[in-house]
């Protein structure tokens, strides 16, 4: 897999990752299973570095499915415009809002049409886009910086502030580092544990 395409699966797993948290946890009568969730991404991440896209999308549709009750057409609407975006990101190098934002804001709004949300699709496409953004950014890419980026895109999505939120943020932003400095020798373990404690702590902040 060359390195532009790896680079584009590694940006799409983590949003549309990100994006599928909203289509569960925002229905009240409907919780996912916050292990299933962290144990499915971690498979989505092994995925990724063992240059299987085709897995890796099995696994995607397999969780929006199972986890988040999204029909096949949903979720292949809101994977192929965020796919798109992820693209289009990883292919500039700057005017990143004019290049990514339609894609990101026609994703939210797939997301808005499906959960029947009241949110702005152009507020959560230019938080989701400024942590990108952050991961690219030296100086701006720990996990406490894009971790509060994230929770600030949770904010917009459940329309409230929690301190919960960043906390959740930051725990997923602790998870795809160690993924990224370490690669495929990494403790995928401690990675599962990560995400897991990020969408209980998610849970708990709704």
């Amino acid at each position: 897999m060359n390195a532009s395409l790896k680079n584009t699966l590694k940006v799409s797993v983590v949003v549309i990752m990100l994006l599928a948290l909203g289509i569960g946890f925002w229905s009240r009568s409907f919780r996912p299973d916050p292990s299933a969730i962290a144990a499915a991404e971690t498979r989505m991440w092994q995925a990724y570095y063992a240059a299987d896209p085709v897995r890796l999308h099995g696994e995607l549709v397999m969780l929006l499915q199972s986890q988040f009750k999204a029909s096949p057409e949903d979720a292949n609407a809101i994977a192929q415009r965020l796919v798109m975006a992820a693209w289009k990101f990883e292919t500039s190098a700057d005017n990143y809002e004019a290049v990514v934002l339609p894609d990101l804001e026609a994703a939210f709004g797939e997301i808005r049409r499906l959960t029947k949300r009241s949110f702005d699709p152009k507020e959560a496409a230019k938080a989701e886009l400024a942590w990108w953004v952050a991961r690219r950014t030296p100086g701006q890419d720990s996990p406490q910086q894009v971790g509060q980026k994230i929770g600030a895109v949770y904010a917009i999505l459940y329309g409230s502030e929690e301190p919960g939120f960043t906390e959740a943020g930051i725990l997923r932003a602790e998870a795809g580092k160690l993924r990224d400095d370490k690669g495929p020798a990494c403790d995928w373990r401690q990675v599962e544990s990560l995400l897991q404690r990020s969408y209980q702590t998610l849970t708990k902040a709704i």
